[in-house]
């Protein structure tokens, strides 16, 4: 079975989901989000290295051997 769509698929995703990230952390609509900027972004920047970083061993992985 050919996984390399659901690979970019998956990467695709990813990236929108970034981008969302950073688009919604810079122009927030919320009031009160700057009181909380602080402790979400680092739990997002944590949920992003621990899903990335991962995702691209097991990548080259895939693809090495």
């Amino acid at each position: 079975m050919n996984f390399l769509p659901i690979i970019i698929l998956s990467g695709i995703i990813c990236i929108f989901a970034l981008i969302a990230t950073i688009v919604i952390g810079i122009n927030p609509n919320d009031e009160n989000y700057v009181k909380t900027t602080k402790s979400r972004m680092i739990l997002l920047t944590v949920i992003y290295i621990v899903t990335f970083i991962p995702a691209i061993i097991f990548t080259l992985v895939y693809f090495v051997w």
